[in-house]
């Protein structure tokens, strides 16, 4: 007769640590502000979660312009929804186009 199993308990939670793309992050910073088309002062803004001081990955940034970075940190959802923006839409097309133009230097 077999033994019953023991039940295990789950691992604690261990968070990964994000992905880190220093070319991702210029390749963005090369963009017009997306919330109002200024050229200038451009950072990458990262739209994933931040919790407890760590950032989403880097293949989540959108280009935005100082002020804009900083409305968009304040409220991310009023902002996006005032400047008429689809967040993921726009990381998707960054994302596919910055995987053509690495395909390209390659």
């Amino acid at each position: 007769m077999n033994a019953p199993l023991q039940i295990r308990p789950r691992p604690p939670y261990q968070r990964s640590k994000p992905v880190r793309d220093r070319v991702y992050k210029q390749f963005i910073k090369s963009h017009p502000c997306e919330g109002c088309g200024q050229t200038w002062w451009v950072d990458p803004c990262h739209t994933g979660p931040h919790a407890y001081g760590v950032q989403a990955d880097d293949s989540k940034c959108i280009p935005l312009c100082r002020p804009c970075h900083e409305a968009f940190d304040a409220n991310p959802r009023q902002f996006a929804e005032e400047n008429h923006i689809d967040v993921a839409a726009l990381i998707r097309r960054f994302n596919e186009f910055y995987d053509r133009v690495k395909g390209r230097a390659a």
